[in-house]
């Protein structure tokens, strides 16, 4: 491993030298791993080993399994930086893209001037109150709004990170949850950020393009916004509420001309009860009637619609040390009283979950 970094470390360090005369600038390294394994149940009857539907943490019903391993490579310099993470397990099978499977990002940054970089490759979304990976949330498992939005994208950014206040990013990507594109066009996004203190912040994010495959509704035009707080309360609480609200045209389920809309909305708090143990909750909502983003569900009226429905989550967590936890979680979700799409003992329009996972992540930082 050691012979490993000494080669990433050579190799970019070279390709400097060669661009610009040599001068004293610090470089590093970092090195980090992650895990997570879980172990979940639930009340949706399914084949054995089969993901469960709207469900990327803990997918398989009554089995042992690994959510994710990944480990990745970041390297900073004065006036480069480069990015690759890699990843394998039940989160990258359920939502990546199939063509690069395990490639969650690999990309490349030069600094233009001051504080503003330009960054190109593979990324992970720009969107979203939540992260995918259950060690940047509160709790595990993800809201519905959550699994709806966009993993990840292919396309450069332009950023600019010299206020102590504000952090922005402009994006030009392939498209909604693309590595490869689908149709000729382009979709344009930005980051906004703003941090009123050291406790909150607020972000807001877009993504506005042509998402359907060549062919498949050329005139659909697709608009989708994404706000959040994260706030932070006297050492104990902490708090998340976000929501997105997405339009598309020409999508009308009865009406195909009409523009569809569709929004959602999440409100997760955690109460910290010491250094090692916390408490969490989570309430969700979320309505795409037309099913432009969420797909079209079978229901008792014989006319698919899209989902609409909402749901409760609470969670516990426990860490031993810093860098690693033990959670458990129980879930119940509730979908739109015509669909009929769970199958057991309770009605075919709701879910019971139970999940617990345990997580370690690890940083080592080189420098020179």
């Amino acid at each position: 491993m050691k012979n490993l970094i000494i080669a990433v470390f050579t190799i970019f360090s070279a390709g400097e030298v060669l661009a610009q005369e040599v001068e004293e600038s610090k470089t590093s390294l970092k090195l980090s791993g992650y895990a997570d394994v879980y172990y979940a149940n639930f009340s949706n009857d399914m084949e054995p080993n089969e993901f469960q539907p709207y469900t990327t943490v803990a997918p398989r019903d009554a089995r042992f399994g690994l959510n994710i391993a990944q480990t990745s490579l970041a390297y900073t310099s004065e006036k480069v930086r480069g990015n690759i993470s890699l990843h394998w397990g039940d989160i990258p099978q359920a939502t990546w893209s199939s063509e690069f499977t395990n490639i969650q990002e690999a990309n490349i940054g030069i600094r233009l001037k001051g504080d503003w970089w330009l960054d190109a490759g593979f990324f992970t979304t720009h969107i979203g109150t939540e992260s995918f990976l259950p060690k940047n949330n509160f709790l595990s498992s993800t809201a519905i709004a959550t699994y709806n939005e966009p993993f990840y994208q292919a396309g450069a950014k332009l950023s600019y990170s010299g206020s102590e206040k504000w952090y922005g990013e402009l994006w030009v990507v392939n498209g909604y949850n693309y590595f490869l594109d689908v149709n000729d066009a382009k979709s344009v996004g930005i980051l906004l950020s703003y941090n009123f203190n050291d406790n909150t912040s607020l972000t807001y994010t877009n993504l506005f393009g042509k998402e359907l495959p060549s062919g498949s509704g050329d005139d659909a035009f697709r608009t989708y916004h994404n706000l959040y707080l994260n706030a932070h309360f006297a050492d104990k609480w902490f708090l998340q509420v976000g929501g997105d609200i997405g339009t598309q045209s020409h999508s009308g389920l009865s009406t195909p001309e009409e523009t569809a809309i569709m929004y959602n909305a999440l409100a997760t708090l955690r109460y910290q009860v010491n250094d090692k143990l916390s408490f969490t909750g989570r309430g969700e909502l979320f309505n795409d009637e037309n099913g432009f983003i969420s797909g079209l569900l079978p229901s008792s009226n014989d006319r698919p619609q899209g989902l609409e429905m909402w749901g409760i989550t609470m969670g516990s967590e426990f860490r031993p040390i810093a860098h690693a936890y033990i959670r458990g979680e129980t879930r119940f979700l509730h979908l739109n009283e015509d669909i009929s799409f769970f199958e057991g003992d309770l009605d075919p329009n709701k879910r019971w979950e139970v999940l617990f996972t345990m997580g370690y992540q690890f940083d080592k930082l080189f420098e020179r």
